[in-house]
């Protein structure tokens, strides 16, 4: 089994809320050679890739996943070999003190350990937790240039037993898994219209995701499947394939989107009997779908199940690779490339459900007044 290589770079990248920029500067270099592929850049630095090719009349879906992964910003050397740096995103605090991490500073990794938490902050409601480290000290091998991202020291990416190891899946896989749709349909030159939101600082609480649907970045309207990648879960197992996610910690997606996903790819499993997926209720926390749908977009999410959920290993209790099945990144990109390609598409979708349910009534209603004519 191959290790995709758009999968091994993107997996490779420095990121951290705010501090996307490795991770941008390669989004729009693989978009530069793409046929058909053009990228925007909004005002807050979200890219928005559109992929349009002698398309049809059919409503283009939206995909998007976000660049940061919880992580390190330096802030300033206190001496020349101490660096107070900010945490943004969410870990529990007992994971920090004594935990080695690296910054990417002056094209290279500088080495450190966590010394001391200097400041911890309050977690927004959605979290599901109290607090989260704000600051900390760092000693470092050498000195680290002001705003340079820092990661946990884990090993580069590896794959091994059919599952990717990395020092940030989430939401790299995301990004990977839309830069992989965007070279398939341009290399075949597929006929269809869709777009790529590729978003900023969804760790601290969506916030490239508010500032879109504040901006208009996306059209009014469009449907949207929020990428991400959650927390295994004993009813959502690694390997069973990507996981349609009808809601999170906070709400229920909107119900349309979801039936036009879940259509789509149950005619794929028809006709591919290796492509699997799943229908699940992932709230081991909230993604940007739940932020899309409150500012009125149609929004849905598809993932696929992490281990070791922001890096947190809970048996050990230590920081740790975070890791997904590949078969299930895989079979995700062949579900986006279905729902572009797909020729009913979104805005044709049929409400299966309430045309059952009126079916249903229709048949029966008459019992309703026999019913109450007996009860009198």
């Amino acid at each position: 089994m191959a290790f995709p290589r758009v999968l091994k770079e993107v997996l490779s990248l420095p990121t951290a809320p705010f501090a996307e920029g490795y991770v941008i500067e390669y989004v729009q270099r693989f978009c530069d050679v793409l046929s058909g592929v053009d990228v925007t850049e909004d005002e807050h630095g979200n890219l928005l890739a559109t992929y349009r090719c002698d398309p049809h009349d059919r409503t283009p879906v939206v995909f998007t996943a976000h660049m940061d992964h919880p992580g390190f910003v330096a802030l300033e050397m206190s001496n020349p070999r101490t660096v107070r740096a900010a945490f943004r995103g969410w870990v529990e605090s007992d994971y920090f003190v004594g935990t080695k991490v690296r910054f990417w500073s002056d094209g290279g990794w500088v080495r450190g350990k966590i010394t001391r938490i200097l400041k911890e902050a309050k977690v927004y409601r959605m979290i599901g937790r109290t607090s989260r480290p704000e600051e900390v000290r760092i000693e470092v091998s050498k000195p680290v240039a002001p705003g340079s991202p820092g990661m946990w020291d884990l090993p580069d990416p590896q794959l091994r037993d059919g599952k990717v190891y990395a020092r940030g899946c989430d939401d790299m896989t995301g990004v990977a898994s839309m830069l992989e749709l965007l070279r398939r349909l341009s290399r075949k030159q597929v006929r269809g219209h869709c777009y790529c939101l590729f978003t900023r600082a969804e760790e601290v609480g969506f916030i490239g995701a508010i500032g879109a649907a504040k901006s208009g970045t996306i059209p009014s309207g469009l449907p949207i499947v929020a990428i991400e990648n959650s927390k295994e879960l004993p009813s959502a197992r690694m390997g069973d394939g990507p996981i349609l996610r009808v809601g999170d910690k906070s709400s229920i997606f909107t119900p349309d989107v979801t039936a036009y996903c879940e259509r789509v790819g149950r005619a794929l499993e028809r006709r591919r009997p290796r492509f699997r997926m799943q229908r699940k209720l992932m709230d081991g926390g909230t993604c940007e779908s739940t932020a899309f749908v409150a500012y009125g977009y149609p929004a849905t999410g598809v993932c696929v199940a992490l281990g070791n959920y922001h890096n947190m290993n809970e048996k050990r209790r230590r920081i740790a690779s975070e890791y997904i099945a590949l078969d299930d990144w895989r079979r995700m990109v062949d579900w986006f490339e279905a729902l572009v390609l797909d020729e009913t598409g979104y805005a044709a979708a049929p409400d299966r459900v309430r045309e059952g349910l009126d079916q249903r009534f229709a048949a029966q209603r008459a019992l309703l007044t026999t019913g109450q004519a007996a009860h009198a």
